[in-house]
């Protein structure tokens, strides 16, 4: 609960955890070691969990009531079919102008990553989104090292790169300037959230990145998206992809539907290669329906490559040498 002697907020951090033992305090650890002008606060959903995450939190949240708001649910939601946990149970309770995104099992490095990215909001108001680099610490490899996004990631974006590209922000990375009304009502229906997300955000303003590694995103067998197939990822983000069509502007709708269908052709091409011939029918039909123009344009379009390789000087010269390197060997069968 509130009390007067709370500050408000000039930032929300909105966690949701679930069963994250092993990370729970790295994470809130991280939200403590921020070094900031303004007051913050610390909004918490917990799903239910059945290991030791409840109790942390409560420790914490008995030690720094000022700072930690946390709810814990009764029943476990996600088992019921409830998606999209920080529309539905934390926005809402989310004070500050700005907000701050990271999940239970990811945690912050640099002491200094809020001041940062509210510093450069506060003085770009035509800016309504900042996120960052993160490295990536997967547990069935920790030898690795990779990052959350690559040297050509742009420095200044907009809603129509999250349209044509997908997301490219980690969520642990992304704080974003709180709009003026609610949240919409369909965010609470989708599957996936941070990606839905962030288009919506984008509506309002360009999108800013940091190329500095100010947290880390962790992939372990627990987590509920970078361990699973690439099959089984297509198999919510496809749907989601369809829930957005008419959500925005008919330019980033377009370009929204245009990514669905790469997205079912790349499920198509998956199963292909695994001999997978019914979830690849399946995605041929899929394809037809959306689209029946899309696969006799797909194949135009192959079809246009190889006519421009086969009369290109280089297949030619390359055809050229293969038969004579491999002359010696015609003749031999001659003889022979």
């Amino acid at each position: 609960m509130y009390t007067s002697s709370i500050p408000i907020p000039l930032i929300s951090i909105s966690c949701t955890t679930y069963n994250h033992e092993l990370y729970i305090r790295t994470c809130l650890d991280g939200f403590l070691k921020q070094k900031t002008i303004f007051p913050i606060e610390v909004i918490i959903n917990d799903d239910c969990s059945t290991d030791g995450t409840k109790e942390i939190i409560e420790e914490y949240t008995l030690k720094y009531p000022n700072i930690f708001f946390p709810n814990f649910q009764i029943e476990n939601q996600y088992s019921k079919g409830v998606r999209a946990m920080m529309a539905r149970f934390n926005f809402s309770r989310c004070r500050g102008k700005y907000i701050a995104l990271c999940e239970g099992d990811d945690f912050w490095t640099d002491p200094l990553k809020l001041q940062k990215q509210v510093d450069f909001l506060e003085n770009n108001p035509d800016f309504s989104i900042c996120f960052h680099n993160m490295k990536i610490a997967n547990e069935s490899n920790p030898s690795t090292l990779e990052f959350a996004n690559t040297k050509h990631q742009k420095s200044i974006s907009s809603i129509m790169d999250l349209a044509q590209k997908g997301n490219f922000m980690y969520t642990a990375s992304v704080i974003f300037r709180k709009p003026k009304d609610k949240f919409p009502d369909w965010f609470n229906h989708l599957q996936i959230l941070d990606y839905p997300l962030h288009l919506f955000n984008a509506q309002f303003g360009k999108i800013k990145y940091m190329d500095q590694v100010m947290g880390v995103y962790r992939v372990h067998e627990s987590g509920t998206w970078g361990v699973i197939s690439k099959e089984k990822q297509y198999d919510r983000w496809i749907p989601m992809l369809a829930k957005l069509e008419d959500k925005f502007s008919d330019e980033v709708n377009r370009a929204l539907r245009i990514q669905k269908m790469y997205s079912i052709l790349d499920v198509y091409m998956i199963s292909y290669k695994k001999k997978d011939s019914k979830k690849a029918n399946e995605a041929m039909a899929l394809m037809m329906e959306v689209n029946p123009f899309f696969m006799a344009g797909k194949i135009i379009e192959i079809q246009n490559r190889l006519e421009k390789t086969l009369n290109s000087d280089a297949y030619k010269i390359g055809k050229m040498l293969i038969k004579i390197v491999t002359a010696p060997l015609q003749i031999f069968k001659i003889k022979k």
